[in-house]
């Protein structure tokens, strides 16, 4: 009896260990930088996908805000959002403040997301200037 209940814990330790390997990261939606307004634009620096048994599976990402005008671009905001790749559908979705950006200037900004460890992901970036 002892051997029996040996077998479901360490087919639960593997998967524990196996599955985060299994799940594919978000990258940005389209090719190169992500949506541009007014000289500010948003690029993926990177991306990857954690399971805690308390939240599931949380995918940080870290965005590149970068103001290429020749202005100063100020109260930016970005806009992060994890898109079910298949349907979609909005998984989660994340408002950070990035600053006054100076011409020139960038500023990094990492967030964590919550998903699902069975769907594919696309990450939508852009910059929200208030």
């Amino acid at each position: 009896m002892r051997t029996d209940a040996r077998f479901p814990v360490a087919l639960l330790l593997i998967s524990l260990i196996v599955l985060p390997g299994c799940v594919t990261v978000p990258g940005l939606a389209g090719a190169g930088p992500g949506k541009e307004v007014s000289g500010v634009s948003v690029n993926l620096v990177r991306s990857s996908a954690d399971f805690s048994l308390s939240r599931g599976c949380v995918w940080t990402v870290a965005v590149q805000v970068y103001n290429h005008g020749e202005v100063e671009a100020r109260n930016v905001n970005v806009q992060l959002e994890l898109v079910d790749a298949r349907s979609g559908v909005v998984r989660d979705t994340m408002q950070v403040f990035a600053g006054t950006l100076a011409p020139g200037e960038s500023h990094q900004v990492q967030v964590e997301l919550d998903g699902d460890c069975i769907n594919d992901y696309i990450l939508n970036a852009y910059p929200i200037l208030v």
